[in-house]
């Protein structure tokens, strides 16, 4: 799993990344948000670069928005055609991007539904303090089929309770950049919302038999700083019981 890249490149067209990546020997790729940089003009063909790499490798790869993409997607006005791009690009390459949408995938036995959630931009303005509801949830999906195992895509970690209690079984997650600035024993600082020591900045969590894996990200925008926090990719291993 991965989220944040902004369009970093680690290598000519992501070519380290990717063997990363495939070192892993993955059953498939999941993308939670924000490979690409929401700001007019910017370019996105790093991430696509990658993408190329890993479905060129024959992984099965899908993706959900950040709130970059999302953004893109919802202000042509603003951003031009960089979403509608992106998104043609990444499904020529056979990527399956997920827009408020779900799909089905299989590997080593194990049925499971992949979906891609697409927070609303009122979640992400700064200082936020709503409630997310799981009733929001229900409205786009309906409501997780209890013998399939189900994966959700969904940017932002802060709600993963509403998440658990819709029935997700597994949410990945980004975001929050573990933190900006992480402190050894304590964690993440601060979020892009301006949260004080966010509950759920980077790595494994579980409630309710729930899990949410959430990565302290590839990339960065705007504030370019990492401070105790390297970037990561997040490899999630599903056992059976």
């Amino acid at each position: 799993m991965l989220a944040d890249l902004h369009n970093k490149s680690y290598g000519q067209d992501n070519a380290r990344l990717a063997e990363a990546i495939l070192a892993q020997k993955p059953d498939a790729v999941l993308a939670a948000g924000d490979l690409l940089t929401g700001r007019p003009g910017e370019s996105f063909l790093p991430a696509v670069a990658l993408l190329r790499r890993l479905r060129e490798a024959g992984l099965p790869v899908f993706c959900g928005n950040g709130n970059h993409e999302y953004r893109a997607r919802l202000h042509p006005e603003i951003y031009g055609s960089m979403y509608a791009d992106y998104a043609e690009n990444l499904r020529e390459l056979g990527v399956v991007l997920l827009e408020n949408e779900k799909t089905a995938f299989e590997a080593a036995g194990l049925l499971m539904d992949i979906y891609g959630f697409e927070l609303e931009e009122f979640y992400y303005q700064k200082f936020c303090r709503a409630n997310f509801r799981e009733e929001e949830l229900e409205q786009i999906f309906g409501r997780p089929d209890p013998e399939r195992y189900s994966i959700l895509l969904a940017h932002n970690p802060v709600h993963f309770h509403a998440y658990a209690r819709w029935g997700a079984d597994l949410t990945v997650s980004g975001h929050l950049h573990g933190g900006i600035i992480r402190i050894p024993g304590v964690g993440g600082v601060i979020t892009p919302q301006a949260r004080l020591f966010p509950r759920y900045d980077a790595g494994h969590f579980r409630w309710m038999d729930k899990d949410l894996v959430v990565s302290r990200g590839l990339g960065t925008h705007t504030i370019n700083l990492r401070i105790f926090n390297p970037a990561e990719l997040s490899v999630i291993r599903l056992g059976g019981e």
